[in-house]
């Protein structure tokens, strides 16, 4: 690391269905003291679907649509996850990081899976 303090983060890659949740588990289990980002998959099956931030209308599974109709949702789905991924890795550290000489975060997948 850098300095003295900075958080190290690294990024789980793999395919679907290898088990990076699984590891991310046993990870969590092993070092207890690092902070675990898993994929928000209970949010990109309720995703808002209209109205407004106050009332709205509803909701939809857009990872149920992208395995549906892949032509169709694909890129859709592949944007919207890639937003939420960026989103959790600019959220700051909890405050059980700050006071760590060696904070480290885990970030199932990075904003980088998307490029390739």
């Amino acid at each position: 690391m850098g300095r003295c303090g900075a958080t190290l983060r690294l990024a789980l890659e793999g395919n679907i269905a290898v088990g990076k949740s699984t590891f991310l588990k046993l990870l969590g289990a092993t070092f207890p003291e690092w902070h675990l980002v898993t994929e928000p998959v209970a949010q990109w099956q309720k995703v808002p679907a209209g109205g407004t931030a106050e009332a709205p209308v509803g909701s939809t599974n857009l990872l149920q649509m992208m395995y549906r109709e892949p032509a169709r949702w694909s890129y859709t789905f592949q944007t919207f996850s890639c937003i939420s991924r960026l989103k959790a890795m600019l959220e700051p550290p909890p405050e059980r990081l700050t006071g760590t000489p060696h904070p480290v975060r885990v970030f199932e997948r990075s904003v980088y899976s998307d490029r390739y």
